[in-house]
């Protein structure tokens, strides 16, 4: 073996080794950035969603609703709850319990249907005009007036503020429990308006 062969040889071996350093670093580097851009990807994607009955898109940043879809679905839930009749009340009611969380659904179901019996039994309709809400992370404050009659006469026609305990999970709104504010619960309010 000539040693001229055996340098041509290791200077290629050498010539190879360092391509394929570079190319190493080169796929790492694009790896890594590949990797950053994926997180940011994830981090900071929007979800659009335009769900039924409301009045344009809904805005999901970082896994937080917007603004806007918060207080679009406070004024369904304003009102369903507060605005029916004796003939629409339990369609209200029904709409209003496709919101609730699975473990508040059997007790909410059973306030709100027997609400809507009340208010056919008793041929009651309610308004409730809501004139400001303020919400954080876990509540929602309803303020506004309610006018409730029985036939024509009138019954009620006072300002009431509502708190609606929500949770959003995986982009869903749920809702937890929707009461008077001071009061204990939405059902028992409403038994003692329909008494009086």
């Amino acid at each position: 073996m000539k040693i001229s062969d055996y340098l041509q040889k290791s200077s290629a071996l050498f010539d190879e080794n360092r391509l394929l350093k570079f190319v190493f670093v080169v796929m790492s580097g694009a790896l890594c950035f590949n990797s950053l851009m994926t997180y940011r990807a994830v981090t900071y994607q929007r979800t659009i969603l335009i769900p039924p009955k409301m009045t344009g898109e809904v805005e999901f940043v970082q896994g937080k609703p917007t603004e806007k879809y918060i207080r679009d679905i406070s004024r369904t839930i304003a009102n369903l709850v507060g605005t029916y009749s004796p003939s629409t009340a339990r369609e209200n009611f029904e709409a209003l319990l496709y919101y609730y969380a699975p473990e508040s659904f059997p007790e909410a179901s059973k306030n709100w249907y027997s609400l809507a019996s009340r208010a056919e039994e008793g041929l009651v309709s309610s308004t409730f005009y809501l004139q400001n809400l303020h919400f954080d992370e876990k509540t929602i404050e309803l303020l506004g007036q309610l006018v409730q009659y029985t036939g024509n006469t009138p019954l009620e026609n006072t300002t009431r503020s509502y708190l609606v305990d929500y949770r959003i999970e995986d982009g869903r709104f749920y809702l937890l429990a929707v009461k008077e504010k001071g009061q204990k619960g939405l059902a028992e309010v409403d038994t003692k308006q329909e008494a009086r």
